[in-house]
C-alpha cells in the first residue's frame, strides 16, 4: 500500500515533536547540571554537589531553566530529523539505483541518517546557545557581583 507523502510527513513531524518533548522534560535537570559543571568547572565538586547547590539556591525551578529554548530546539531538531530522514532514505535509494520500496543496507541507512542529521543540526544550534545562557544565568550573576566587589576594593 502506497502512503500519501503529506500524511507521512505529518506523522514524522508529530513523532519528532513528541520525541523531542519527552527528551527535554526527562533530561533537562541533568543537562542543566552538565552545562553548569562545564561552564564553571571549579564551582562544583561533582554532580551531586551541583544538584544540591542548584536546589538550595534556586529550588526545583533551577533545574528547568532554559526549558523553553530547549523545547523549541529539540522539537525542531527531532521534527526536522524525522522528516528529512524519510526524504534522505529516498535520496540514497535514487543515488544507488534501488527501487523506491527497497530495503537499505546498514551503510545506506547510516548515510541517510547522516545527511538528515546535518539538516537537524541547523535547527538545533541557535537555540542551544540561548538555553545554555539561561541555565548558567544564576552563576553568571554571582560572578558579576563578585567581580564588581573585587574591583571596588
Amino acid at each position: 500500500m502506497k502512503s500519501n507523502p503529506a500524511i507521512q510527513a505529518a506523522i514524522d513531524l508529530t513523532a519528532g515533536a513528541l520525541g523531542g518533548t519527552a527528551c527535554v522534560l526527562t533530561g533537562q535537570p541533568f543537562d542543566t547540571m552538565k552545562v553548569k559543571m562545564q561552564t564553571f568547572p571549579g564551582l562544583y565538586k561533582g554532580l551531586a554537589d551541583c544538584g544540591l547547590k542548584t536546589y538550595s539556591q534556586v529550588g526545583l525551578r533551577g533545574f528547568y531553566k532554559g526549558t523553553g529554548p530547549a523545547l523549541m530546539a529539540y522539537v525542531a531538531e527531532n521534527s526536522v530529523l524525522f522528516l528529512c530522514y524519510g526524504f534522505c532514505q529516498q535520496f540514497v535509494r535514487k543515488v544507488v539505483g534501488l527501487d523506491k520500496q527497497a530495503k537499505l543496507n546498514d551503510l545506506q541507512t547510516a548515510a541517510a541518517g547522516s545527511v538528515a542529521s546535518a539538516f537537524a543540526a541547523l535547527a538545533l544550534c541557535p537555540t542551544e546557545l540561548v538555553k545554555c545562557r539561561l541555565q548558567t544565568m544564576h552563576e553568571l550573576e554571582i560572578r558579576k557581583m563578585m567581580m564588581s566587589q573585587f574591583e571596588a576594593h
